[in-house]
């Protein structure tokens, strides 16, 4: 075993790589998944909450049905639309030939040799959890 535990494992990461490019490698790509993806969740679950009031009706009187389908509806797009960042993020913490690379050079290697299907490798299953 490489670690001896927890702390030992981010001992080790900090000793070996240091505090930023150890402990926060591929947080770019988080961003980018994160603040943008929670805003499209955000308004594809208000949309389809909002196209199912009834006239002179308020949200209150949606079914949980209703919110559910919201809910799901925001979870597929928000994985659809900011998919290859999570991939390429994953790539950056996992993948020791991409472990010193920034998110662009990475978007573009898995782009050029794996096309739009390796940036959405994952995303069946993943949109199926959401």
């Amino acid at each position: 075993r490489q670690y001896n535990g927890l702390i030992d494992c981010v001992v080790q990461t900090v000793q070996k790589e240091g505090i930023v490019k150890g402990l926060y490698r591929g947080q770019t790509s988080l961003l980018l998944r994160e603040i943008p993806g929670n805003f499209c969740w955000y308004g594809v679950y208000e949309s389809v909450c909002f196209s199912q009031i009834p006239e002179g009706g308020t949200k209150r009187d949606l079914g949980i049905s209703t919110h559910l389908l919201g809910g799901a509806s925001a979870g597929v797009a928000y994985w659809t639309a900011f998919y290859p960042a999570d991939t390429v993020g994953s790539q950056i913490r996992a993948n020791p030939l991409y472990a010193n690379r920034g998110f662009v050079p990475v978007f573009l290697d898995i782009l050029r040799t794996e096309g739009w299907m390796g940036l959405y490798r994952g995303w069946g299953i993943t949109a199926l959890r959401a």
